[in-house]
């Protein structure tokens, strides 16, 4: 299985959609994960023709390895959002979709909603033939370790863990090189990140 090693426009989140793939191209990527994050980094438009997306990534040189569709999955917008971003993944031919317990924000990880929740995501990404990918992130999902217990609550084969190697820091203070061992077989993505703490 080839991993390929991608730039992700919401490292651009201030820029552009069209900086953003500018810039990954310049760097020598040649795949790129795209964000379409509510209230966050809305570079990729969901309800948009997705051949004028495909001709602007072929402009590039680039192609897209995942979607970071992150939404509030503790709540019914979140989740009408995640199966919007899965669907629009599946058609588009992505494999993978990142997203969040709580979105980008984590405001509220109410732990209870989110499991009532996955599993309707999960169901519609097995339908569109699409990973979900939960990032490290947050207090339910501070650390892989920390994870684990909830992956086994959802029981779905297509929800692993999107492996954030900054956020591990930021939100247990655990090592990634201690903590990542411990979950890599349920890794899909990483976001691969350093962090000076704090």
């Amino acid at each position: 299985m080839i991993n390929p090693l991608a730039g992700h426009t919401n490292s651009y989140h201030t820029y552009s959609h069209d900086e953003a793939l500018a810039g990954i191209a310049a760097a020598g990527f040649k795949h790129v994960e795209l964000s379409a994050v509510p209230g966050w980094t809305e570079h990729v438009d969901l309800d948009a023709d997705k051949g004028e997306l495909r001709r602007k990534l072929d402009g590039y040189g680039l192609e897209p390895v995942s979607l970071s569709g992150h939404s509030d999955l503790t709540t019914a917008d979140g989740l009408e959002h995640g199966l919007k971003a899965v669907r629009w993944a599946g058609e588009y031919g992505i494999p993978i979709v990142n997203t969040a317990v709580g979105g980008h924000q984590s405001a509220d990880e109410n732990e209870s909603a989110f499991l009532g929740n996955i599993n309707a995501l999960a169901d519609e990404a097995e339908r569109a033939g699409v990973l979900i990918a939960p990032e490290i992130h947050g207090d339910i999902m501070a650390s892989g370790e920390v994870t684990l217990p909830l992956l086994e609550k959802i029981g779905r084969d297509n929800v692993k863990i999107n492996y954030d190697t900054a956020n591990v820091v930021f939100y247990s203070g655990d090592s990634a090189v201690e903590d990542i061992p411990k979950v890599a077989d349920q890794i899909a993505h990483v976001h691969l990140m350093d962090t000076t703490g704090g």
